[in-house]
């Protein structure tokens, strides 16, 4: 994980380009699609796996593989099901058109599947966006799960380290931005200069004592942003 800011050259005069990296499950969505399909297709999992997830004994891949492990399914009904579940947050169509007519800068980040991103995303027109996860093959004797390599070790004992992912795409002309709400986006939350939180995310950042927006919908976060810095 990256200690501190991510460094980048003196901002352009206002308004700066934003760099803008935004977390799917639970954040673009309103529900989470990891958990509507093990809840839907191995529940009971989750609850045995998440203590020993908390306790430090297995990271967030190695929890994410045991339980997808008894998710046992095709894909197209695990898809269908997501679309029909995992709505849109309200005003992220929005944001994304204004985040391309400014001329800032959108990336997914994300520890689920693209497998199930992709869909999501291009039934609501947004099959464009740079989308940086995992995947998952789903089957009948059981889910597959596999992520983007990662060069550092991720303290936070994430799925793949999202600070990594941000700072690959530097050096950054404007602020980065980090919109999130879980336990996979702790790290990248520590190396924005602007953070939205939901849930999780922002219990952890009050317990760490660092700064953050909340938020329902893409409308608050697009009013923020839109001020001057």
């Amino acid at each position: 994980m990256m200690e501190g800011p991510v460094t980048r050259p003196d901002p352009d005069p206002w308004p700066p380009r934003l760099f803008i990296a935004c977390d799917f499950d639970g954040t673009i969505t309103e529900r989470d699609t990891l958990d509507l399909v093990v809840r839907r297709y191995a529940p009971g999992v989750w609850d045995s796996v998440e203590v020993r997830l908390r306790a430090g004994e297995i990271d967030l891949f190695e929890a994410m593989r045991e339980e997808f492990d008894h998710v046992r399914a095709r894909e197209a009904d695990v898809v269908a099901y997501i679309l029909a579940e995992a709505a849109v947050r309200r005003g992220f169509v929005e944001f994304v058109r204004w985040i391309e007519s400014e001329g800032h800068r959108l990336l997914v980040v994300s520890a689920g599947f693209r497998s199930l991103i992709d869909p999501v995303l291009a039934a609501a027109g947004l099959s464009h966006l740079h989308v940086h996860a995992g995947d998952a093959l789903f089957t009948l004797e059981g889910t597959w799960i596999a992520f983007p390599p990662s060069r550092m070790p991720c303290v936070a004992e994430c799925a793949h380290c999202k600070s990594e992912t941000i700072a690959a795409h530097g050096p950054f002309a404007g602020p980065v931005v980090y919109i999130g709400d879980g336990f996979s986006d702790r790290c990248a939350s520590r190396v924005a200069d602007v953070v939205f939180a939901r849930r999780e995310l922002g219990r952890h950042l009050d317990e760490e004592g660092i700064a953050y927006h909340p938020f329902d919908d893409f409308h608050e976060v697009m009013e923020v942003l839109a001020r001057p810095m």
